[in-house]
């Protein structure tokens, strides 16, 4: 079975993150976000990928490689003029000869495809969609299904008081290789502001299936702490270290430094080659690899990405500071995100704040 993955956008929500890494690159949990979409689609069959890549893409392939690390086999599309979602997926539309999956590359997704694709089957569809349940649909495309799991409407991004659902497009779909002759070749094509408006307005049987697992959309920077937590919940385990005082669940890498009279409040994720001095605290939080926090500085419901440094006695309180920064020794940043390679002076206050330079 096959399918495409979807890797070629900005991921301008989450700038300045991204100014340096593309957006399924970004790390959850200490995998990239794009990790968790292919490991699902190989555990779930799918052994044949395409994925779709424009920005940063050197990165993108340098990372992800050839499949073979998946089980599976990956070939790579590069979008030199965007094309939408279906646009991209026309593209490479030869791939495919029978029934595939489409799955957004920059979603936390660990999921059944091979139930969507056994519904869609059963349906005799010619699209089906996944769908999930939100508590805010106005960010999504929301569906309303009839009592046979065909798609009696469909609206992109509609205002709150439009909203006649909380069920909501996942950004995954089965397709069969016809549809893709509805998408225009010389124009920007979208699956949801376009296509399936139109498939509907011809009358093809698109249908629509409730996942399970998890999913999750990343599209801002405290998304990112979020999935990050959705994971470390369920993956986790409590920690028993001498000297550590710890509850909830945790993921310890093994080449992490813990000192004695650290506490970890969980869910947290502590990286590969992080260094926790004593009398640090770390609450419901994620440092990547190489992350050092010094002696009694104090993280919660934070991000600190790959090689940053914390000094002592700095608080981090519900933020993201990205790569290779160092926050001074006192400093307090609050509801903030801190661009890469960017330094916080000792002492410093902020507070809902963006430090960043601009991309060159």
């Amino acid at each position: 079975m096959k399918a495409v993955v979807l890797a070629g956008g900005e991921g301008n929500r989450l700038k300045p993150l991204t100014y340096k890494r593309p957006k399924p690159l970004m790390p959850v949990a200490g995998r990239p976000c794009i990790d968790y979409v292919l490991q699902a689609l190989a555990s779930s069959g799918f052994h044949e990928i395409v994925v779709t890549t424009a920005y940063m893409s050197d990165a993108l392939i340098k990372s992800i490689g050839d499949g073979l690390g998946y089980n599976a086999s990956i070939l790579y599309s590069f979008e030199e003029n965007p094309a939408g979602t279906a646009g991209a997926v026309r593209r490479v539309g030869n791939f495919f000869d029978e029934s595939f999956v489409v799955s957004m590359g920059d979603i936390l997704c660990d999921v059944d495809f091979k139930a969507l694709y056994d519904f869609h089957k059963r349906k005799g569809a010619a699209v089906t969609i996944a769908l999930t349940e939100v508590e805010d649909p106005t960010q999504y495309g929301v569906v309303g299904l009839d009592s046979n799991g065909r798609i009696a409407k469909f609206k992109e991004k509609p205002k709150k008081e439009e909203a006649f659902s909380n069920l909501v497009n996942a950004g995954i779909y089965v397709l069969e290789p016809e549809v893709l002759e509805f998408v225009p070749p010389d124009q920007k094509f979208d699956f949801a502001k376009d296509l399936f408006p139109k498939l509907m307005s011809k009358g093809l049987g698109l249908y629509g299936s409730r996942i399970e697992g998890v999913w999750m959309d990343i599209g801002q920077p405290h998304d990112l702490w979020k999935a990050s937590v959705a994971i470390v919940t369920r993956q986790g385990k409590p920690l028993r270290l001498p000297g550590v005082i710890s509850e909830g669940p945790v993921i310890l890498d093994p080449t992490a430094h813990v000192e004695d009279g650290v506490r970890i409040g969980g869910p947290s994720y502590i990286g590969p080659a992080v260094l926790l001095k004593k009398g640090s605290v770390i609450d419901n939080s994620c440092l990547h690899e190489g992350a050092r926090v010094e002696s009694n500085a104090t993280i919660e419901k934070s991000l600190v990405l790959e090689g940053s440094t914390i000094g002592s006695s700095a608080q981090v309180v519900d933020s993201v500071v990205s790569r290779d920064c160092v926050i001074g020794e006192g400093a307090r940043i609050v509801s903030s995100i801190i661009g890469e390679g960017m330094t916080v002076r000792a002492g410093s206050k902020l507070e809902n704040a963006t430090v960043s330079l601009p991309p060159r």
